[in-house]
């Protein structure tokens, strides 16, 4: 299956995978604040067990593969993403 950018355009597998860093990223800086704001919520605890079901384990094979990466690549690739990994 290829994967699809927010525009519709196909992507690569590198591509695809800096993209769900990049969410997983954004995602886990929420999940920061509200641990932050309110570590003992219920709500905390539905979005932390949200994330790891849903996205946690394809973050970190996405993550691990962006590691393999030679340093040069993941530099281009990261900058290319419009973030830092």
């Amino acid at each position: 299956m290829t994967a699809v950018a927010d525009n519709g355009v196909g992507m690569g597998a590198g591509e695809a995978d800096e993209v769900l860093l990049v969410r997983a990223r954004r995602r886990l800086r929420e999940l920061v604040a509200q641990l932050e704001i309110a570590p003992f919520a219920a709500a905390t605890t539905d979005a932390m067990r949200a994330y790891l079901d849903e996205d946690a384990d394809d973050a970190g094979e996405a993550f691990a593969r962006f590691c393999g990466l030679s340093p040069t690549v993941r530099s281009q690739r990261a900058a290319s993403a419009g973030e830092v990994l």
